[in-house]
Formats: structure tokens, C-alpha cells, sequence
């Protein structure tokens, strides 16, 4: 783990019992930490301490303005972890003192989706009810909580929300003992999908345009890797003898990667767009290859509760290692610095300490 700590020293926010300090967004590449109130605590909720907060690829797009609706300001995060500090006059299942990770999407579980088992696209969805992220503090419904085991540090619960997304969406490949599953994209989201696809028995193949990042594709369980200056659909083509993949994963929001994971797929193959793309962009397909490959395209989004329940008990069990993707830990009062440095690719995972100190 790399601990980037910036020489120059910033202004210090004092905190006081109604406020604390938490990075807000002014304007696109303009995020700083300053003094904002603390968030009001409801009788069935908890007051949670944050220890650390994962920046995540879909707030850096709101940080570029590839992504916004133009309000400003707007607090970012929902990567967090943290101890409970107070609860709520009707919280039962929790005590102070209690390590926790809030799951941020508050689900009906009676609407028309929640019904047919995915919640993921709940029509009544609240997400007013857990607020935290690049804060000192949140507050979330004691049901939307999971207690972090003492064998978990806070840094790797931060993996819990992106994990459980990866689980969505690896679950929509079909992968099975044997399968051929391509990764494309080598950053945090792209190795989680290489370790679940490795759970799953697949042989995995990662591409990367990024060198630098294929030896962590290694370590963590791809079993070839396509260099930056190979062709990925001969190189695939090639290593399935011509047939193609069972799988393709598209962990990166890039055009021209779509289009090679269709053009790499096998017969009855699948190809799941994970990433979003900001800007969106035309994608020109061949629909005879689709038509007589018999291939299936499908996207994936957000996750259940039941996936954040499991990706919680993957990281506890070390079925997925997620500590060895944290390349930065930058506090709070770096947030900006932190953000390039996703922005820019400059490293895998990147964290923000919201409270000063390590875990673990």
C-alpha cells in the first residue's frame, strides 16, 4: 500500500459538535475540504465515524464534468466505513463502538423490480436515507448496514460497494468451470472481475492498454495477458484455438474496447458492457455477427443487497483480495490530489482517510 501524503500543509478547519469537514464539489475540477454541517440523525438511524472512502470511477466523471446536471455544491462518496458513534432511539442491532459499511441504496422491496428479484433497479429507491462518503461523518438506516468482521480492515470494507456491483455483473456472463472469460481493462473494477471469474473455474485472459498494470492482472490470477502492442482479437483468437471467448468483460468505458469484445467473442458467447461511458458514443456492431454467433450482450448496474451482503463475506473469507488494488491513501484534506490521480490513471484503487490514521 502506497501512503501519498503531500509535503505542503493545508489550512486546518477547526470541528465543532454541529459541523465537520467534508470534501464538497464547487465546480467541475474544484473539490476541497471544508467545514459543512453535520448530517441530522433520525430515530432509526446511526451516526458513523468514516475511517476511510474509496474514490469511485463515477465520481471522478462528476469531478471532470463528464457527468453533471450543473448543481453545485454536491458532497461525492459512497465507498465508506466507519464506527458507530451514536444510535438512534429505535436501533436495536447496533451499539456504539460497532465497525460498519453502509450500503447506500435504500430498496422498497415491494416495487415491480424488487419483486423479480432486482433491486438493482428499484422504483422506489432512497438514497436521502444514508449520506456519508468524503466526510468525517454519515448516517445511515441501521437495516442498510453489514458490522465489518475484526479480521476486515476498514480500507478493504471500502471494496464492498464496488465488489458487489462486479457480482452483479459477473453473474450476467454465465460463467462456468472452464469457461474462457476475457477482462479488458486491468484497473480496480477489471481485477475484482478477474478474481470472481477465477472463482468461478474460468481460465481468464486480461488486455490492457496500460502495461504498468498487467503484472497486478497477474498477480491476482489471469492466466494470459495481452500486451499493448498485440492485437487482443488474434491474441484471444488465438489462445481458444480459434473459437473464441465464452466470456468478455468491458471494465472500461471505451468504444473501441466494446467493439473488440464483440469482435472476440465465441459462438453462444456473452459480452457484458460493465462500464458506463461519459460521453456517450455511437457503437457500430455487426448484427450478422450477433445474429450467427449467437452471442448475448447485456449491461449490468448497481447491485442487490444480497450481492453487498456477499462481497462483504468474499473479502472476509480472502476469496477476493482486495487490499493489494489500493495504490493511495490521501486525507481528506487532499481530496482534489486524489482525485487527479484516478483522473489521470496514475494508480489502481485510491482512498481517502477521513480520519487521520490507518486501519489495520
Amino acid at each position: 500500500m502506497n501512503v501519498a501524503v503531500p509535503a505542503e500543509t493545508p489550512a486546518v478547519i477547526t470541528e465543532t459538535s454541529t459541523t465537520m469537514r467534508a470534501g464538497v464539489l464547487t465546480a467541475p475540477r474544484k473539490l476541497r475540504a471544508q467545514g459543512v454541517p453535520r448530517p441530522a440523525m433520525a430515530d432509526d438511524q446511526v451516526l458513523i465515524r468514516t475511517h476511510f472512502c474509496g474514490v469511485c470511477p463515477s465520481d471522478v466523471r462528476w469531478f471532470t464534468g463528464e457527468r453533471t446536471d450543473g448543481s453545485y455544491p454536491r458532497m461525492l462518496g459512497h465507498e465508506w466505513a466507519g464506527v458507530v458513534e451514536r444510535v438512534g432511539s429505535l436501533v436495536t442491532s447496533y451499539a456504539e463502538g460497532d465497525r460498519v459499511v453502509p450500503d447506500w441504496r435504500v430498496v422498497c422491496g415491494s416495487c415491480h423490480y424488487c419483486r423479480q428479484g432486482v433491486a438493482n433497479y428499484c422504483e422506489n429507491v432512497q438514497t436521502s436515507r444514508v449520506r456519508g462518503g468524503y466526510a468525517e461523518y454519515g448516517v445511515a438506516l441501521a437495516m442498510n448496514l453489514r458490522k465489518v468482521p475484526a479480521s476486515v480492515s476498514f480500507e478493504e470494507a471500502c471494496f464492498t460497494e464496488p465488489l458487489a456491483c462486479c457480482l452483479n455483473g459477473n453473474r450476467m456472463c454465465g460463467i462456468r468451470e472452464g469457461s474462457d472469460v476475457v477482462v479488458l481493462g486491468a484497473g480496480p473494477i477489471g481485477l475484482l472481475h478477474v478474481q470472481l471469474a477465477k472463482l468461478r473455474g474460468a481460465r481468464v485472459i486480461v488486455a490492457d492498454p496500460l502495461r504498468r498494470r498487467l503484472p497486478d492482472a497477474r498477480n491476482l490470477g489471469a492466466d494470459e495477458l495481452v500486451l499493448p502492442d498485440e492485437d487482443p482479437v488474434a491474441k484471444v483468437q488465438a489462445l481458444t484455438e480459434g473459437r473464441g471467448a465464452d466470456a468478455v468483460i468491458v471494465a472500461v468505458g471505451a468504444t473501441k474496447a466494446m467493439q473488440q469484445a464483440v469482435a472476440m467473442a465465441g459462438i453462444n458467447g456473452v459480452v457484458n458492457f460493465f462500464a458506463g461511458q461519459y460521453p456517450a458514443e455511437p457503437l457500430q456492431l455487426d448484427p450478422n455477427r450477433i445474429h450467427y454467433r449467437q452471442l448475448r450482450l447485456t449491461g449490468s448496474h448497481d447491485y442487490t443487497p444480497d450481492d453487498f451482503t456477499k462481497a462483504l463475506k468474499l473479502i472476509a473469507l480472502r476469496a477476493v483480495r482486495v487490499k493489494e488494488l489500493i495504490s493511495h491513501v490521501l486525507p481528506l484534506d487532499y481530496i482534489e490530489q486524489a482525485f487527479q490521480v484516478v483522473a489521470e490513471r496514475q494508480g489502481l484503487k485510491v482512498l481517502i482517510d477521513c480520519i487521520g490514521g490507518l486501519d489495520g
